[in-house]
């Protein structure tokens, strides 16, 4: 089976997708399409014209939503498990990915990847709506973070082991932290440490690694150093 991962490599939902293949150890290419300058492109496998886009091979029809790539990666391949089996925690992690693929994905997606990475970047413009991304940074992203250290507590990860919530929130912060954000250790400890230990999960590990040579990294890492 000759599986192709169609989407720009720091697209947080991209991101979040590869992680999943990469921890299950599902061997994929690569297609780094940018919907914003090849839409035509993506438009051919995915109407919607979103990535990622899974195309799985042998005449299957493509996977074209993150949580449904990451569904249809659970069910091919079951170790490690990324979903947990149990009701409970399943519907917690489902539930936590939802949140993060809807509420995080506004503040830290919209109103600061899109704005400072996007805009520029793929669009070419001088810079995004910096008056958002000040907002977005100062108000919205510290409420939502007081409300995830109080979520996540003392516990290792969000739905007893590593899973999809943990990847799905992790992506949109690093997301963020692309776009200048610098998270405040000595408020949020228990965050930090929580995502040192998603970031260290091997099939992470690797994907950040990939990122930390693309050209748009760099880019970034040079425009935003030190931002606030």
């Amino acid at each position: 089976m000759s599986i192709t991962l169609v989407g720009y490599p720091v697209s947080p939902f991209v991101r979040k997708v590869r992680v999943v293949l990469e921890q299950k150890g599902i061997g994929y290419t690569l297609d780094p399409a940018v919907p914003y300058i090849e839409r035509q492109k993506v438009l051919a496998v995915n109407p919607a014209g979103t990535v990622p886009v899974l195309l799985p091979g042998d005449g299957l029809a493509p996977v074209t939503e993150s949580a449904d790539i990451a569904a249809w990666a659970e069910q091919s391949v079951p170790l490690p498990v990324l979903i947990p089996p149990q009701p409970e925690l399943r519907q917690r992690a489902l539930q936590i990915q939802q949140f993060a693929d809807s509420q995080m994905a506004q503040v830290f997606g919209g109103m600061m990847f899109g704005q400072r990475i996007v805009v520029p970047y793929y669009f070419g413009k001088a810079g995004g709506k910096e008056d958002m991304v000040e907002h977005a940074m100062t108000v919205l992203v510290p409420q939502l973070l007081d409300a995830l250290a109080e979520f996540l507590a003392d516990a290792h990860y969000a739905a007893g082991t590593f899973s999809v919530a943990d990847i799905a929130l992790s992506s949109w912060l690093r997301g963020a932290e692309l776009a200048g954000f610098a998270l405040d250790d000595a408020r949020w400890p228990s965050i930090r440490s929580w995502l040192d230990r998603c970031y260290a999960q091997p099939g992470y590990a690797r994907v950040i690694a990939d990122e930390e040579q693309l050209e748009v990294v760099r880019w970034a890492r040079s425009r935003y150093e030190g931002a606030a």
